[in-house]
């Protein structure tokens, strides 16, 4: 009997052990959990929601190696509803001891990426509690969810750069300060981001001969084409898009090109969810002073606003048309001239009374 004892009392010296795929553990947006080593997540704000036991805990992340950029990914984490730190992931193995000295109880972690895909992709690689410790099922999800598609003005691309001067980097770009966040923050809504810089409904920033957005919405992981993802598995109330700065980056994609494009990702989106609202945003991001002579915004403008009258002259009521007026020049810039935090703040201020209206949220 003392031997049991003393087995039993030195099993409680060793730190717990949780496995990655634990059902009591809670992702929101997409992530791919194919590799049973740990789930991989690529877009930026897919978010891991803990509640456990103990004073501390520690993440096993990895950053898997690049396509693009070479920088670690930028999470933020908090704790108990407390203040968001910072959390960079490199490559290797590694656990990260984020908090200590908790008091007794039960406690809620919640981690969410800051960095978008260029970054690359993080597997998660499981938790460490204290010994004696448990995970518990984390809180359930908000019942309203939001989708939002789009390029770097929905990435957070430069929103925390001192000015128009400075070229990406993943210390500037933070998709919690997007105005896509803060509305969904604001409306109590989960939210998914499928928002991938320089991306186009037809063309891509600088000709880039990648996939455009449209095809990279069908992936969980958008570096990976047999990564695919489940349409049935979340279904969200409205999905808002705001795409077409890269279109015309430096000159016209083409009328008919773009106009067909764009009303086959509304379709493709409406038919993944039937009974959803879709708003189609004119962006802050589009200027009619760049291109010279191409007048962007009042080209993607009329393109825009006539797929969403056709598709309610085809009897579709749930799609929706929302102009966001351009970047002021007194909100300042954020790197490469993309909006700043003022103007993703003016945008949030104008899109969650547009969306409690359509959605009938109060």
């Amino acid at each position: 009997m003392l031997v049991t004892l003393s087995v039993l009392s030195g099993c409680r010296t060793v730190p717990v052990q949780v496995s990655p795929q634990a059902p009591e553990l809670r992702f929101s947006g997409r992530v791919d959990r194919a590799d049973p080593a740990g789930p991989r997540l690529s877009w930026g704000g897919t978010a891991l929601t803990v509640r456990f036991t103990g004073t501390s805990l520690g993440l096993r992340l990895l950053d898997l190696p690049k396509v693009d950029v070479r920088a670690p990914n930028r999470f933020r984490f908090s704790v108990d509803g407390g203040p968001f730190r910072d959390l960079y992931v490199g490559e290797g193995h590694m656990l990260h001891r984020i908090v200590e000295s908790l008091p007794e109880g039960e406690h809620v972690l919640r981690l969410e990426k800051e960095t978008e895909s260029v970054v690359g992709e993080t597997q998660f690689l499981g938790l460490e509690l204290d010994p004696g410790a448990r995970l518990l099922p984390a809180p359930p999800a908000p019942a309203r969810r939001l989708e939002f598609i789009g390029d770097s003005g929905l990435t957070g691309f430069g929103i925390e750069g001192r000015n128009e001067q400075c070229s990406f980097n993943a210390e500037t770009q933070r998709n919690s300060l997007t105005w896509a966040a803060l509305t969904a923050q604001t409306l109590g809504a989960e939210a998914s981001f499928i928002a991938f810089s320089g991306k186009g409904v037809t063309v891509n920033y600088a000709n880039d001969p990648t996939p455009p957005l449209p095809l990279l919405y069908e992936r969980t992981l958008p570096y990976r084409e047999d990564s695919r993802w489940d349409f049935a598995s979340w279904i969200p109330d409205a999905v808002v898009i705001q795409l077409g700065s890269n279109d015309f980056w430096k000159q016209h994609p083409g009328e008919e090109r773009f106009r067909d494009a764009y009303r086959a990702l509304v379709d493709n989106v409406r038919g993944h969810y039937p009974t959803a609202h879709i708003v189609c945003v004119v962006g802050s991001g589009l200027s009619d002073s760049h291109p010279k002579d191409v007048k962007a915004r009042t080209q993607a403008r009329t393109l825009i606003s006539s797929v969403v009258e056709s598709l309610h002259q085809s009897g579709d009521a749930r799609v929706h048309l929302a102009e966001v007026p351009p970047i002021r020049q007194d909100e300042g810039l954020g790197c490469t001239w993309h909006p700043s935090r003022k103007t993703h703040q003016r945008t949030a201020e104008q899109m969650i009374p547009l969306l409690r209206e359509w959605l009938g949220w109060q």
